[in-house]
Formats: C-alpha cells, structure tokens, sequence
C-alpha cells in the first residue's frame, strides 16, 4: 500500500512542534518537576561512568542510555539533556503522525451518502495530517516536548506499535511494532500492559496466518517476543541484581506509602486516571464529545464507523491500560505517581481521532449540523478554560531558575575535582546538579527519602560544619544566605537569588 503521509507532511508534523515546544519555552516553561532534573544527573552519573542499571532504582534503564549517550559525545551539560529532550521530542511527532497515516489509510473508501452541499470527498490524508498536529500541539504534549522525562517518546513508541496491529496483517510492520515496544517497556512501566496485549493479539494473528509461509509466522513470534522482552529482562535483573524480581515495584509502592498515598479514598484511587486525562486536557475531550454527537446524525453514521474501524484495536489496547493501571493504584501498586502523564498514549490517540473525525465528518455534514457542532465546541471550550483548568489547575511547574543559575556559576568557578557541600532544603538540589554538570563532585549535607528518617542539615548547626566539610573532603559549600551556617562563613564568592558559593581556605 504506497504511503499516505509524504516527507513534507512529516516535515510539517515536524515543524509544528518545533513551533509548539518553542511557545512553551516562552511561557516559561522548563521542566514539569525535580524528576526531571533528578533523570538529568542519573544520565550525567551515566556519562561519566557508564553502566547497565544507571538508576539503581525503580527508574528504567533506557531513557538514561539515550541520554548519556548523547552527553558522552556533547558534554554533560543540563543544555545537552535539554535538546535531546527537544530532539526525542520532535521524532516523537513525526512517530505519531506515521501511526495516524496507517489508523487512516487502512479504513474503508467512505463509500454510501456523498457530502452535502456540493462539499469535496474527505481526504485521508488531510484527516491524518490534522490527527498528527493535533497530537504534537496540545498541552501535555507540547510540555513533555522539552520535558527531560521520557513520557512522551514512550507514549509515541507504544502508539506505533498499536497502529501495526491495524489494517492487513504485515510481518515487518509487526516487528517493527515490537522493537518500539522493546523500547517503550524499558523506559516506563505504564506501557507493560500495552506490550502484553500487543503480544497476544500478535501471537493470534500468528496462528490465524497458517496460509503464510514459515519465515512470516516466525516473525509475528518473534515481534512478540521482542514486546515482551523488556519487562522480561528487567524482571530477570531485579532478581539477580536486587534479590527480588519485583524489586523495583515494591520500592514504588512503598515510595507512595511515605508520601501517604495510601491514605486517598477508593474511589479516588479507583478513578484517579481517567479524571485525570479529562481534567488536564479537557479541551480534546470536548472536541471528541462533539464529534461523537455529530457521527450519531442517521446521515453520518456509516462515515464514522470507517472511521472508528481502525481504532478498535487501540482502542482496546488503551482501554485495557487505563483499567490495569487503575487496578494498581487501587493496590498501591501503580507505577507512577503522575496519572495524566502515565495515560499519555490514550490522550494521543484521542488527538489523532478527533483529528480524523473531524475532517471526515465536516465536510460531509449538513450546514445545520456544522454550526450546531461549532457552538457546542464554542460551549465546551468556554466551559474547558474558565471553569475545569481554574477548578483543576494541575500541577505547579518548576523552573528552578535559581538553583539552574547557582549550579552553573558553582560549574564555572569550582574546578573539576573539587568537592561541593550542596545544602539540602527540598529535592532543588537536583537542579543545582544538574546545572553543575559533575555529580560525582557533589555531597549533599543529607538524605530526604521519605521511607528514611529524618536528619537535620548541617546549614543549621554551624558548629559542625568543619567537621562535616573534613568528612567530605570538600572546600567548596553551596546554600541559602540565609542560612545559620551562613553567618560564619563570611562572604560567598557568587550569589544568584536565595544561594551563594564559598569556599573555605585549604588547611
């Protein structure tokens, strides 16, 4: 089947969220929270000295390869994990948009009722080109474009491979649908359920082909093994590496119970994802409402159901999903803290439908039905803005501009080698290293794991701080110049906002 989508269409997908990150950063945005910071000095750890499991933690191994990867060969700066971000970011779009090219192309010719009122046949391709731009501008994803965390390219990966389970059952499609997974499950664990399906559909389809050679069947088997092989393997090395197979869940689990996640309501639990999806993107859940009002008109009813043809395996696939994770959460077993973020594949594919029903269904429908559609999209739109993002306003970003600012003037001044003290008030120490780019030449004065006890900062007991500053082999302190031990340190070699640099007089 030629292609639907041409260069120029994925170079215009491309170009969009160019335009689309570009705008976030203007607002201001830079990253969602201190995880973001914090994946940023694993994949610096990473650089400086490579290893399988960067992490040691629950993360997953794969986004810090990527990342300290490109370190290696650019430098381990927080600019270099920013523009790999920007970089996954727009590989991601163009993923999307080849994913909404075979959801498209792989519907029916739209025969039946002809458009009304003299209008032009829908084109396929227009109805994937808008899918696509549609999947690269709204919120989340425009964020998670420049956001150094994984969601987004995790999300466009697990996408792709669900779109290889539509149309005629190709073997090389499906491989290629198993190698994104093979990715997408060793960088989050909220698409292990989608793996899991992609393997038993693929491993169906594998014996319904009997007509197929060998070499054909062979490869539905071995795509879906390749879905399967990440969360194997990462299982495997728990159990060796870590003592228990289920090592990195557990430690997730009881990480939510020290926050007091565990404390939350079931029904809240219970519902948490899909609430989620609809507070912080209410705007393409509105849209789809409309589309969906529209295609149950008598005179629209067989366009939609070639357009929804294709997405019945997605849909499911995103379904199946949204239902295991919230089985999880409801255990305290979910792998995620971020539900909005977690469900970012299903929100995708949401774009991408709207996006097709509404360039198929438009121009088929009466100019009575077009301008009820519109009010109500006016409606719901006025609704979505004043009403749900003010009640729902989601998480407060962080910038971190200070702490961005103070790391790197500490990455100017202080020589590589040379020990820094960091102050620990909150988890902003994450940026400060970050911007330094040398972990391995940062102590933190203490640990704030929740699941450990609390330790008190050597910033508020001056009296200590020579001794601590010996046992870290450090000249070098970092803090608030408002802290206690600020006063007898004298003056700092560079203040940015609330912290200063010292540096103490070698003994």
């Amino acid at each position: 089947m030629p292609a639907l989508l041409e260069r120029r269409d994925l170079g215009l997908v491309a170009l969009v969220k160019v335009i689309a990150v570009a705008i976030v950063i203007a607002t201001g945005f830079r990253a969602v929270s201190d995880d973001d910071f914090a994946r940023v000095v694993i994949a610096q750890d990473f650089a400086h000295t490579p290893k399988l499991d960067p992490t040691g933690t629950s993360w997953l191994p794969f986004p810090f390869w990527i990342t300290g990867a490109a370190m290696l060969g650019a430098g381990r700066t927080l600019l270099v994990a920013r523009v790999t971000a920007f970089v996954l970011g727009v590989l991601s779009a163009v993923l999307v948009a080849l994913a909404a090219e075979r959801l498209t192309k792989n519907r029916s010719t739209l025969g039946g009722s002809a458009p009304t009122s003299g209008a032009a046949p829908p084109n396929p391709r227009t109805a994937a080109l808008l899918g696509a731009v549609l999947a690269a501008v709204f919120p989340w994803s425009a964020r998670l474009g420049v956001a150094t965390v994984p969601e987004l390219p995790t999300a466009a990966l697990a996408l792709f491979a669900m779109a290889s389970l539509v149309g005629p059952r190709e073997p090389r499609a499906r491989l290629f649908g198993g190698l994104a997974l093979l990715g997408a499950t060793l960088s989050r664990y909220d698409v292990w359920p989608i793996a899991a399906a992609f393997a038993a559909l693929t491993g169906l389809d594998a014996l319904r082909e009997r007509e197929r050679s060998f070499k054909s069947r062979a490869l539905f088997i071995l795509a879906a093994t390749l879905a399967l092989l990440g969360p194997f393997l990462w299982v495997l090395w728990n159990h060796f590496a870590r003592g228990s197979a289920f090592d990195s869940l557990d430690r997730v689990a009881a990480y939510r119970r020290a926050l007091g996640g565990d404390a939350d309501a079931l029904l809240s639990r219970l519902f948490a994802y899909p609430l989620a999806m609809a507070r912080h993107e209410p705007e393409l859940f509105s849209a789809l409402a409309v589309l969906l009002a529209l295609a149950a008109l008598p005179s629209l009813r067989a366009a939609a159901r070639e357009v929804l043809r294709p997405y019945a395996r997605p849909l499911v696939l995103a379904l199946f999903q949204l239902v295991t994770l919230s089985a999880a959460l409801v255990k305290d077993g979910a792998p995620t803290h971020h539900p909005e973020r977690a469900l970012l594949v299903g929100l995708l594919l949401c774009a991408l439908l709207v996006g097709n029903l509404a360039a198929t269904l438009l121009p088929r429908a009466g100019r009575d039905a077009r301008l009820g559609a519109g009010a109500a999209a006016i409606a719901l739109l006025v609704f979505s803005l004043v009403i749900v993002r003010r009640w729902f306003r989601g998480e407060d970003f962080v910038p971190r501009a200070d702490e961005v600012a103070i790391g790197a003037a500490a990455r100017a001044l202080v020589p590589p080698g040379e020990r820094i003290l960091v102050e620990v008030r909150d988890y902003g120490h994450f940026a400060i290293t970050a911007a330094l780019g040398r972990p391995e030449d940062v102590v933190l004065d203490r640990d704030l794991d929740p699941r450990k006890p609390a330790s008190a900062s050597t910033f508020d007991a001056p009296d200590g701080l020579s001794r601590r500053l010996a046992e870290a082999r450090a000249r070098f302190l970092l803090g608030r110049t408002a802290s206690p031990a600020a006063a007898v340190l004298g003056p700092p070699r560079v203040v940015h906002g609330p912290f200063g640099l010292w540096e103490q007089p070698s003994r």
